[in-house]
């Protein structure tokens, strides 16, 4: 991946300069790198599809305030503000939607620093940004040609193996390649198997030892076939020596409920087995729009006065109007854009983020400085600018690995470049970038640390048992609708909202908060992604409408085992494969819930 990301930059700096871009050819740089990494990793359909999204929102974002400010500089901030909040609204919509709120970001801001200093055309601005996005999709197209739908199967593999985040990974990865009916069957057995799996350890802890020991060789062996099965799904084709499924008894009577999760645990393990040997490559009828409805509904949620996200967004554009204002005040300092985007990335969505972001930036800053004055004192002025370049192709693949050095790398850049084409005092350039660096860290803390007026902050388990209970609506509610009574549409959409608001209140920790402890975030993540899950469960099973009444109860039955110390029920026989679908995840879900709640209560 390293040597990849070199030749996405390298390759795109040296196409822009070829062009004759000039000083914005850094923009196309870093453009080409948020993109790769936003539209990669995915199957192939998907990530094109993301690019043909991005690809235009990125040059309008980076050209619009930049064209704006031309005409009136006032004008051109309001613009930039706009798009600064509305990429820190994007990651809403998920993970992989960080980076794409990044890149958006920061092609923004870098192209409007650049109309604040005069060192850009309009064209080349439009330019930097339209020749990385053409860049990724070519190498994008070929990377991914010969096995386009490879990360599809990868995901699900990690899924059966319960690797951390890959269930909901799985999911999404799904969701947006052309869905086969195969992996539909693979994903719904891999979320309840590694849910019951999940559940029958707990209980194996509580079992004297000779039932302890029993219980562990049977899901020692159940895991092991389950690693096989795992390989086969990664593979292109089945293997041919695939070996069946061979059940392995415990021996003993096993208390309660354990002996029936033991049983639905295989088979989990048996639905996998058949459908990597069976392989049914038909597309799978699951409703196209779901996704286009579920990201409309997150989005609504997100823009409620109660939602975290809403107001980290309106922390970042406020400390990039801070930022903007003082800036306005040098105008022609090619400082500038150093001292606007430094800003914008040390805001994070949590405060202990924007501490670790700073720190990096600190240090990397101090760093680089140190060792800029000892390049200073030995040689001449005329070296900067290829330690700058060289800086930059080093500094560019370890931007995530290693931001404190990539930051330092940066000093050079800034600097040298600067002082070298501009014949500029290196002393003195110095000097200044670290003071203005000092007040971006000082902007970016105080607005990361800045609490936007908005409702009280619960502590962690109420704020648990709120998201509990909207989802518990949520889940009435639809069953309402699959047993064929009258339910508005509207009605629908504000219980999801209201879930969406409760799920990220229930993830973004207030400011000044200790970082729970290591158990208490793993069994936090486990509840969100339960939660989550059972909210776009909710939403695929309104879309079934009155269509499926053989699942009305079970949705009921589903709300109610959100109280604690109910047991989930057992889906309905019968279900075509899109139901037994929805019906498995919703299981999975209600397993993480239950086991994530001791430790956050």
């Amino acid at each position: 991946m390293l040597v990849v990301i070199v030749i996405v930059v390298g390759g795109t700096a040296g196409i822009g300069a070829a062009l004759g871009l000039g000083g914005v050819t850094i923009l196309a740089g870093l453009t080409a790198l948020f993109c790769f990494i936003a539209a990669n990793g995915g199957p192939l359909r998907a990530d094109l599809k993301l690019l043909a999204v991005f690809a235009p929102v990125v040059v309008i974002g980076g050209a619009l305030p930049r064209l704006l400010g031309e005409l009136s500089h006032v004008a051109g901030v309001v613009a930039l503000v706009i798009v600064v909040f509305v990429a820190a609204l994007l990651p809403v919509f998920g993970s992989r939607f960080v980076t794409v709120g990044l890149g958006l970001g920061m092609a923004s801001v870098f192209g409007f620093g650049f109309q604040i200093t005069g060192g850009a055309s309009g064209w080349q601005i439009i330019g930097a940004p339209a020749v990385a996005v053409g860049v990724v999709i070519i190498l994008r197209t070929l990377m991914g040609a010969g096995d386009p739908d490879k990360p599809t199967r990868v995901a699900l593999a990690d899924a059966l193996i319960g690797n951390t985040g890959s269930a909901e990974r799985a999911a999404r990865v799904w969701l947006a390649d052309r869905p086969r009916v195969w992996q539909s069957r693979v994903l719904g057995a891999a979320a309840r198997f590694r849910a019951t799996m999940t559940v029958l350890k707990d209980r194996q802890r509580a079992l004297p030892a000779a039932e302890a020991e029993a219980l562990g060789e049977v899901l020692a062996s159940a895991r092991a076939q389950m690693d096989t099965l795992a390989a086969a799904v990664k593979a292109k084709s089945t293997p041919d020596d695939l070996p069946p499924v061979t059940r392995a008894e415990p021996g003993v009577p096993l208390p309660g409920a354990t002996g029936r999760l033991l049983d639905d645990a295989w088979r989990m393990v048996d639905s996998v087995h058949e459908a990597v040997t069976t392989r049914d490559r038909s597309t799978s009828d699951f409703p196209r729009h779901f996704i286009r409805q579920l990201l409309r509904r997150e989005m609504e949620g997100a823009f409620s006065w109660r939602s975290a996200q809403l107001r980290h967004a309106i922390r970042c554009a406020l400390g990039m109007a801070i930022a903007l204002t003082i800036a306005s005040f040098r105008p022609g300092d090619p400082l500038t854009v150093s001292f606007l985007m430094t800003t914008f990335a040390i805001m994070q969505p949590e405060w202990r983020d924007t501490l670790t972001k700073a720190w990096q930036r600190v240090g990397g800053a101090l760093a680089g400085a140190a060792v800029l004055a000892l390049v200073l004192w030995l040689l001449p002025q005329s070296a900067l600018l290829p330690i700058a370049l060289v800086a930059l192709l080093v500094g560019f693949p370890f931007m995530q690995t290693q931001p404190m050095l990539f930051n330092g790398c940066m000093v050079f850049l800034s600097v040298g470049m600067n002082a070298s084409t501009r014949h500029l005092d290196p002393v003195h350039t110095l000097i200044e970038y670290v003071l203005l660096m000092a007040g971006a860290v000082a902007i970016g803390l105080l607005f990361g640390f800045l609490a936007v007026p908005g409702v009280p902050r619960p502590p962690l388990s109420a704020r648990l048992a709120d998201a509990t209970t909207e989802i518990q609506r949520l889940l009435g509610l639809v069953s309402n609708l699959l047993r064929g009574d009258e339910v508005l549409g509207r009605t629908v959409g504000l219980r999801f909202r209201e879930a969406t608001r409760a799920h990220q209140n229930l993830i973004a920790p207030a400011p000044g908060s200790k970082a729970p402890a290591a158990d208490q975030q793993e069994a936090l993540d486990e509840a969100s992604d339960g939660l989550r899950g059972l909210a776009g469960s909710s939403l695929a099973l309104f879309r079934l409408g009155n269509t499926a009444p053989a699942l009305a109860e079970f949705t009921a039955d589903a709300a109610r085992a959100l109280d604690n110390g109910v047991e989930p029920p057992e889906p309905p026989t019968g279900l075509d494969d899109e139901q037994q679908l929805i019906a498995d995840m919703v299981v999975a879900d209600l397993l993480r819930v239950r086991h994530a709640r001791p430790a956050l209560a």
